[in-house]
């Protein structure tokens, strides 16, 4: 017998509590059921985010996953910052060039997209709120050195379609390991306090309604249809392995190109973090 799941945000009943049996719908996931409440029928679930300390913790993703280039792009995640600082990196692709795509929001809720050498596209003035979900995306949706970039937040444009970076957007290939929740530079980590979840990532430009339909209306969704080039699920994954306030040495690449996100020093290690039923990450 198969089982279909509604395609709508599932919401916890008040006063109902799980009985032997019976398991309670994940709060927070599209499909199936949570790690508490056994089968999930192959269904699509969201339990786990990565837990950033702020300090030193960090996910590498190995040298040639990307390889920019001068093409068109696509990144996706969710947020939820515990605290906010001046700068704080969700992401860093290295390159064998001077500019290298790094990714930023700002303590006054500023979405920052920059080519390291003080280019930026710059989503100004959004109400970003510690302790809430966020979904972002950044798209470069023309190529060549002068390509258009395209931020959105919560599945909404942030951006027109004239931002260019004046210094160029020819990111060559990449020299090193690229970075989750740090810049690749000691000097300026900028490191990201709070938690990132469903990093993806695409040589492809997506639309703006493919961005809208990963952002769901607040719920994360299945985006294997997209065929992401790189998609790290942060825990969710089978092969992750995760318990809520587990270290991670190891984030599974679900995309099946095989470039896991990985962490081999122990005091760098990020945790896994359990979205409970008390959270919600609809925003």
């Amino acid at each position: 017998m198969s089982l279909s799941f509604p395609t709508t945000a599932l919401k916890k009943p008040s006063g109902l509590k799980a009985t032997s049996g019976i398991k309670r719908p994940a709060f927070g996931a599209l499909y199936g059921f949570d790690s508490s409440g056994g089968d999930s029928g192959g269904g699509f679930t969201n339990q786990y985010s990565v837990s950033l300390d702020g300090s030193d913790d960090e996910l590498t993703i190995p040298q040639g996953t990307f390889n920019l280039g001068s093409g068109v792009f696509s990144f996706s995640l969710w947020f939820n910052a515990d605290s906010l600082n001046a700068y704080n990196t969700f992401f860093n692709i290295s390159s064998s060039n001077s500019l290298k795509l790094a990714t930023f929001v700002s303590s006054g809720g500023d979405i920052y997209c920059s080519n390291w050498n003080y280019n930026n596209i710059i989503a100004s003035s959004n109400t970003i709120n510690t302790g809430t979900w966020y979904h972002v995306a950044f798209v470069k949706s023309t190529a060549g050195n002068a390509g258009v970039f395209k931020l959105y937040l919560n599945g909404n444009p942030l951006t027109t379609n004239t931002n260019t970076m004046g210094q160029g957007s020819d990111f060559g290939s990449e020299d090193s390991t690229s970075t989750i929740g740090k810049t690749y530079n000691a000097s300026s980590p900028h490191p990201f306090d709070g938690k990132i979840d469903e990093f993806s990532f695409w040589n492809s430009a997506l639309s703006a309604s493919q961005i809208s339909d990963i952002y769901n209306s607040g719920v994360p969704n299945d985006i294997s249809s997209l065929s992401p080039v790189g998609w790290w699920r942060m825990g969710d994954d089978s092969n992750d392995s995760a318990t809520s306030g587990g270290s991670i040495a190891t984030i599974t690449d679900s995309s099946g190109n095989g470039n896991d996100a990985t962490q081999s020093t122990a005091s760098q290690q990020p945790a896994f973090s359990a979205i409970a039923s008390s959270e919600t990450i609809y925003v």
